[in-house]
């Protein structure tokens, strides 16, 4: 199944954050994950991204 442009946009945004050593949080230690990789930082920025998109469309589409 072919991913849709949208989805591949936040992997790669995702992906290069990643890269940057940006975090979600304002510091590493708050993140509450014992075992911490770049497949798992990769995921939950890729979440964290969706996330805030959604809220943002939510808040358009009022």
């Amino acid at each position: 199944m072919p991913k849709s442009l949208d989805s591949r946009a936040v992997t790669i945004a995702a992906r290069v954050m990643v890269a940057a050593g940006l975090c979600r949080y304002d510091d590493s230690d708050k993140c509450r994950r014992l075992y911490v990789d770049e497949s798992t930082c990769e995921k939950c920025v890729r979440s964290w991204l969706i996330s805030k998109a959604k809220k943002e469309f939510k808040e358009e589409s009022k």
